[in-house]
């Protein structure tokens, strides 16, 4: 018996020490299933020396042999300067000998500016010319008398310089092209001439740019250097909105020499016998948060008043020492604030001095303020670039930072994003499967403004696009561009949560209802005896536990309807904008939060029928975004998310993080409070003195 045992242990032992002996190398992953086959690959790019992610292992770099099990791998290949390739469905078997992919390289910066939609010409030397909003404060930087050289890439194989008086001067295109893109040009120019130069393609104009007078800011007119010293924007003449300055500039040729009685040709505006133009300026703010009309002397005018000369408003406000508010340009201001001193610092509460978060702090790490808490696991909480597991105590970055973002359901570690700015350049959508730690590509697409998965099958997904609505079976691995609804531009998507046929969207030509998953469309109105613009929602929430009931926020009010969408009532006259805009209690289902563009929070206990006005501490709501989380708290983003505590203050969820390197805050008497001398922005100017506490905040004149 005991020679029985003894062989027994020594078979053991023996076969242990066989095991134990087997080799492995670093690349190569242990694989669980003794029985499992495998085999090694080699696994190469061209170019070589792209890191290679294989099934969220450990990265490798080209070219490598790699043990790789039989059956399906996801495999991705990234090189600095190429484009991403990703091999979702790689299927090794006895056969496979290697993966190998040719990477396709990225535009250098130059060629991207040519094919970023300015056109066909990229100047690296020469005229300064902007699209888009920013050719309000766009000039030349070319004046009267300069001699320059014209130089930069294009796509075009000749074009014309043309003079105001119609003279030309052709460039060609050098013949040694600097890539598959574009070829050189380059050419020595005088510009001796006033006005209005163009740029043409066979007597087609591409470009034009005006040549002007040098002007000069002169002494007592106030500039934005004077109080905004580290703002990007230079020659500026500060205004602070609402009121009107006196400006003095300065009239030269390019040697400096004085312009003496000359009218410049616009508003009217004339040198004195010294060169000189004196005018009064004014800004207005419109209706809208950043919208600005400029007048000069009265009239109507540009950002851009003369030459490189531009101008610029700022908002203010002055409180006293003890928080009575003396003065103010931004709209929302309360008229006394509690104002704490402690520690040599001035603390203020949050909200009361009409700063975001962003504005006290830029890389606040929020980018469009969406929020999410999974709704089976309120630990999980997502905002476009961060992500906590603990109910918000604890916050990780996310790998990348996006524009829009969704969970799934069912899955609170899976999370999709998409960027229209990655470290890839490119327009994509995005997908994790450990909170964000690490993405993959899995579709290149174009102006995402959605994205829902169906919350009955997470395989099914939807994006909301301005060229119309996609949709994918397959867990995002292919898509179907939808024919319905016919606009291009699909503003917002829902599912319901009862039954995944009934869809409803909403696009630049109305609101659309499926009964089929997207087959078949029908139009529907949220109000008929009013324009189209009425009846395209920007937000549609089904009520979880009746989903017959459903909500949806426009520009011109919230409505609801209790019949599948057939009839609709309005609520109230708000403004809901973003895509976060209403929220419904899970725990109590009459209880819903809404977000009004410019006014504020707003909660109803009675299903929309009456709303009260959260104390709300951010003056002037516009972008945040606002959930519940399934234990029925209210989760809001203005570039830290909040959560809304029992005694009804905003309490910071995460503020070391977000406000990291930012200024100083304490939560004093249950409210959120920050030290307003330690704000550190080149948007914001903080001033103290023995008697005031006044704030000054720059104006996007060019949004």
């Amino acid at each position: 018996m005991k020679k029985v045992i003894i062989v027994i242990i020594l078979f053991v032992f023996l076969t242990g020490f066989t095991g134990c002996s087997k080799k492995q190398t670093s690349n190569t992953p242990i694989n669980p299933n003794p029985q499992e086959q495998a085999k090694v690959v080699k696994i190469d790019s061209d170019p070589k020396g792209a890191t290679v992610f294989i099934d969220n292992d450990d990265p490798v770099e080209t070219p490598v042999e790699y043990k790789l099990t039989f059956g399906t791998h996801f495999v991705t290949f990234r090189k600095a300067g190429y484009y991403d390739v990703v091999k979702k469905d790689v299927d090794v078997n006895e056969d496979t000998t290697s993966i190998s992919v040719t990477l396709k390289r990225l535009p250098t910066e130059e060629e991207m500016l040519i094919f970023s939609g300015i056109g066909p010409i990229a100047f690296d030397s020469g005229p300064y010319i902007a699209c888009c909003s920013a050719a309000a404060v766009a000039y030349s930087n070319i004046f009267y008398g300069e001699t320059r050289t014209i130089s930069g890439l294009t796509t075009l194989e000749s074009f014309d310089l043309v003079f105001p008086s119609r003279k030309k001067v052709h460039f060609n295109i050098e013949k040694e092209k600097v890539s598959d893109y574009a070829g050189k040009f380059s050419k020595v120019v005088t510009f001796d001439e006033l006005g209005n130069y163009e740029i043409t393609l066979n007597g087609k104009q591409e470009y034009s740019f005006e040549v002007c007078y040098r002007a000069k800011i002169v002494s007592k007119t106030p500039t934005l250097e004077d109080i905004f010293p580290d703002y990007y924007v230079k020659n500026a003449i500060a205004v602070p909105n609402g009121k009107e300055v006196t400006a003095r500039l300065l009239i030269t040729d390019t040697k400096g020499n004085p312009i003496r009685n000359k009218p410049l040709g616009v508003y009217d505006l004339k040198t004195d016998e010294n060169g000189i133009v004196t005018f009064k300026v004014k800004i207005e703010r419109k209706e809208c948060e950043y919208c600005y009309v400029v007048y000069v002397n009265g009239k109507p005018a540009q950002v851009r008043v003369y030459a490189d000369i531009l101008v610029w408003g700022y908002d203010f406000i002055r409180f006293s020492k003890g928080g009575h508010l003396i003065e103010s340009s931004f709209p929302g201001i309360k008229s006394d604030v509690k104002v704490k001193i402690q520690d040599e610092n001035v603390y203020m509460p949050r909200g009361s001095f009409g700063l975001k978060i962003a504005d006290m702090y830029p890389d606040s790490g929020s980018r469009e303020n969406n929020i999410i808490s999974h709704p089976k696991d309120s630990s999980v909480i997502y905002t476009d670039g961060f992500v906590s597991k603990d109910s918000g105590l604890h916050w990780e970055k996310l790998s990348l930072s996006f524009d829009t973002i969704a969970v799934d359901p069912h899955k609170p570690n899976v999370l999709y994003g998409w960027s229209e700015i990655n470290p890839y350049n490119i327009s994509a959508l995005f997908k994790s499967e450990d909170y964000g730690l690490h993405f993959a590509k899995i579709e290149d697409i174009e102006f995402v403004r959605q994205i829902v998965v169906d919350p009955n099958d997470s395989n099914t997904l939807y994006l909301a696009t301005y060229k119309g609505l996609f949709k994918s079976n397959d867990g995002g691995k292919t898509w179907d561009h939808m024919v319905d609804p016919r606009s291009g531009n699909v503003e917002f998507v829902a599912v319901s949560p009862e039954n995944s046929n009934v869809v409803l969207v909403s696009t630049g030509m109305g609101l659309f209802k499926s009964e089929d998953r997207g087959k078949t469309w029908k139009k529907i109105s949220l109000v008929k005896d009013k324009p189209p613009e009425w009846n395209i929602p920007n937000c549609i929430v089904f009520d979880p536990a009746n989903p017959s009931t459903i909500y949806a926020g426009t520009d011109y009010g919230l409505f609801i309807s209790r019949d599948d969408g057939e009839n609709w009532k309005k609520l109230g006259m708000f403004e809901l904008l973003g895509n976060r805009s209403i929220a419904i209690d899970p725990t109590s289902l009459n209880k819903i939060y809404i977000v009004s563009y410019g006014d504020g929070i707003y909660k109803s206990e009675d299903y929309g029928e009456h709303f009260t006005k959260i104390d709300f501490p951010f003056s002037f709501v516009t972008d945040i975004g606002i959930t519940m989380n399934n234990l029925g708290e209210l989760l809001v983003n203005d570039g830290i998310p909040f959560k809304l505590s029992g005694n009804g203050n905003f309490i910071p969820l995460g503020g070391d993080t977000f406000l990291k390197n930012g200024p100083k805050w304490k939560i004093i008497d249950g409210q959120f409070y920050i030290a307003v001398n330690t704000i550190k922005s080149d948007l914001v100017r903080v001033i103290i003195t023995d008697d005031t506490i006044e704030f000054y905040k720059v104006s996007d004149m060019i949004l």
